[in-house]
């Protein structure tokens, strides 16, 4: 049986809206993934927002962003677990749900410069291949000359992704709503209609 190859693109999420939707089926697209798993992260311990909402909404407003695409599911696998989230736990229970398939992470240029800083990052490097985004104007040289120093030190196996630029962000969304400006056309009509619905980021 061929090995499935499994894309993960993790995120808070908060919320998800079209630039992640375009990101996870132009790597889908070119890489001939099978599935692409988006997975909305749960207590992170790099990052922290004053827009902070309960992950439960998070993981609702991704399974209703994703509907209607049959290569996409979303997994409740981070927000579930109790404590810090860390990559590396998520990969290990990953192999555990898909055995012997290979995982792509989806991550921006900018992870690759600071993936270092990882709890066992040497770990997750050989588990799985990463695919490093980019978009127009984005420094190639540097970013090729850090896809070197990650495969030197660590056998990292780096694919690079050129990304369509669809300039949205989850922070502008946030804003618009609370300042009562239109977000239609950023994200799925589905995901605009449940904020309104539940009143977030009001």
């Amino acid at each position: 049986m061929d090995r499935l190859k499994i894309g993960v693109l993790g995120g808070t999420f908060n919320p998800i809206h079209n630039g992640h939707l375009l990101l996870a089926e132009s790597a889908r697209d070119r890489l001939g993934l099978d599935k692409v798993l988006f997975i909305p992260t749960g207590n992170n311990p790099l990052k922290t927002t004053d827009w902070d909402i309960d992950a439960n909404l998070r993981y609702e407003m991704t399974k209703r962003g994703i509907d209607g695409n049959e290569f996409f599911e979303v997994s409740d696998i981070e927000i579930k677990r109790e404590g810090y989230t860390y990559t590396i736990d998520t990969l290990e229970e990953l192999e555990k749900i898909y055995p012997g398939d290979e995982i792509y992470f989806i991550v921006g240029a900018d992870i690759v410069f600071e993936i270092d800083s990882w709890k066992r990052a040497d770990e997750v490097l050989r588990k799985i291949n990463l695919v490093t985004t980019f978009r127009p104007g984005y420094d190639q040289d540097r970013l090729d000359r850090r896809v070197e120093e990650l495969r030197e030190f660590y056998g990292a196996r780096i694919l690079k992704l050129f990304a369509p630029e669809m300039d949205i962000s989850s922070s502008e969304i946030r804003s618009r709503v609370k300042h009562g400006y239109s977000i239609r056309y950023l994200l799925p009509r589905s995901v605009e209609t449940y904020i309104y619905e539940k009143e977030l980021y009001r």
